[in-house]
Parts: C-alpha cells; sequence; structure tokens
C-alpha cells in the first residue's frame, strides 16, 4: 500500500470514515463503548463523514448507528444494500431467484444450516441452536417458515450459513466456492459464518459508491475490520487498517494496526487518522 499519511506532518487526514461492525465497532459484548461514542462524535463534529459497513441486514444495523447520531446511508448486507437511516434505498443488488433455490437446495442437501434474507426480514426452516444464536447475536427476529421457505427467496441479498467450528467453515468456503465458480461468492464474517453474496458485490465497491456521492477520493477514505469479508474495502481504501483482534488475512492486506475491540480500536483510528 501507498504510504499516503504521515503521522508527523500530517500531509492527509481521512475525510470518509467506513467501519465494520462486529469485532470492530461493536466489542466482545456486542456494545458500542464510551470512548468509541465521544471519538465519533468528535470526528463528525470536525466534518468527517462516519458510517458502518456490515453483513448485518439494514434492521440489525439500525439502533447502533441511531446511537452514534450517524444521519448518512449505511452499507449493510456486505455491501449488496445501501440505505439511509430513514430507509431509503440507495443501492441495491439481489441474486437471482433460482440461484437463491440452488444454493438452499445444496446447503440442505449437506445437512448445514441455511437462513435467507429477503426485504430485511430473516426466514429459515426451523428453529434450531444455530437461528436462535444467530437472532441474540444480530438482535432481530427470525421466521421459521418450514416447507414455505420457498416464497422468500425473492429480494434476496444474501445468505448465510453457520456451522459448528471454523474447520468446517474453511471446508464449506472452499466446497461452495468450486461448485458455484462465478456465480456466488462465499467467505467468512466470522469463524462460523459463511455468507454468499453476489459476485462484484462487496464492502469495497460500496465504498467506493459512498466516496462518489460525497465526492471523496477514495485516498481519503478510510476502512477498518477484522475480518474476511471487510478484505475488499480494506483493498480499496486509501487508509486500510486492521483491528488487533483481527485475522492475519486482515493485517497482512491493511496498512495500519490498532487496538482489540475491547480496546477501543475504532478510537483510535479515528484519533490517529482523522483528527488533528
Amino acid at each position: 500500500m501507498v504510504e499516503l499519511f504521515n503521522e508527523r506532518k500530517g500531509i492527509m487526514k481521512a475525510k470518509l470514515f467506513v467501519t465494520d461492525m462486529d469485532g470492530t465497532l461493536l466489542n466482545s459484548q456486542r456494545q458500542i463503548s464510551d470512548g468509541i461514542k465521544k471519538a465519533v462524535k468528535k470526528a463528525m463534529d470536525s466534518g468527517v463523514i462516519f458510517t458502518v459497513a456490515t453483513g448485518r441486514m439494514h434492521i440489525s444495523a439500525l439502533p447502533f448507528v441511531k446511537d452514534l447520531g450517524v444521519n448518512v446511508p449505511i452499507i449493510t448486507c456486505n455491501g449488496a444494500i445501501i440505505k439511509t437511516v430513514e430507509g431509503e434505498e440507495i443501492f441495491a443488488s439481489y441474486l437471482d431467484r433460482s440461484l437463491v433455490e440452488e444454493l438452499v437446495e445444496f446447503a440442505e442437501s449437506q445437512k448445514l444450516y441455511i437462513q435467507v434474507y429477503s426485504n430485511d426480514n430473516l426466514y429459515y426452516r426451523k428453529e434450531n441452536d444455530k437461528s436462535a444464536y444467530y437472532c441474540r447475536a444480530a438482535g432481530v427476529k427470525g421466521n421459521a417458515v418450514g416447507d414455505e421457505l420457498k416464497k422468500y427467496m425473492d429480494n434476496v441479498p444474501k445468505l448465510l450459513i453457520m456451522v459448528d467450528n471454523p474447520e468446517e467453515g474453511d471446508r464449506v468456503v472452499e466446497t461452495i466456492s468450486e461448485k458455484f465458480k462465478g456465480r456466488i461468492v462465499a467467505v467468512k464474517s466470522t469463524p462460523i459464518y459463511i455468507e454468499l453474496i453476489k459476485p462484484g458485490v462487496n464492502k469495497g465497491t460500496a465504498i467506493a459508491r459512498m466516496a462518489e456521492k460525497y465526492n471523496i477520493p477514495m485516498e481519503a477514505v478510510l476502512a477498518i475490520g477484522d475480518s474476511n469479508n471487510d478484505l475488499t474495502m480494506l483493498e480499496t481504501a486509501g487508509f486500510g487498517v486492521a483491528m488487533g483482534n483481527a485475522n492475519e488475512n486482515v493485517k497482512k492486506i491493511a496498512g495500519y494496526e490498532v487496538a482489540d475491540c475491547d480496546n477501543d480500536g475504532v478510537a483510535e483510528a479515528i484519533e490517529r487518522f482523522c483528527l488533528d
């Protein structure tokens, strides 16, 4: 990565700050610390545009965004959806229904738990430990619809498979990437979450849209994250920042590293790269 920022000389500051949520903006208790809230307010007061780019649904990200006082569009579903805080759609990209059906059928043939996102709602066959865990973690209510799952396969920005351990997750990513090559991208957002998204739709392309919307050069965009689904935006942004708790793939790509999510890494990034 080209060195675009000289901390001592202050050649350039980030004008658009885009953060992942889980493991980045949120600590291990899935909360935003007071330190980060103060840093975000300070950044926005100084003119920095602050937003999130998350794998979560819009409805799941919204309470945190509102708590921070963010009033610009937010990126959800790994870049497939960009909406204002009020819910106005700025950008949306959906999977073909036939591909959704095929992916669900394949996952179920492999005895994998898969859930469908449609129109900012969550659907799955039946309640189980995985659905309960996800809904609790994301703060959303899911819908167990049994054999009627096919009714909810339109306007699907992404699918998600949950596995029991990181090793199984790696195998699933490899299998799906091979079987659906060129048709779907399988990427881990946590050690046990596998996101299934359309090729070319990712956090990187989404932050480029945001930068264009606000007429900010990519050299002045900062992206910060911790997982593989953050790689595209860290590669795209002028400032690619890895959390201290990020996986090695992220740390290898990022130009900078800050403290972990339990020690206000996002606040550190704001202070270092956005403020005088």
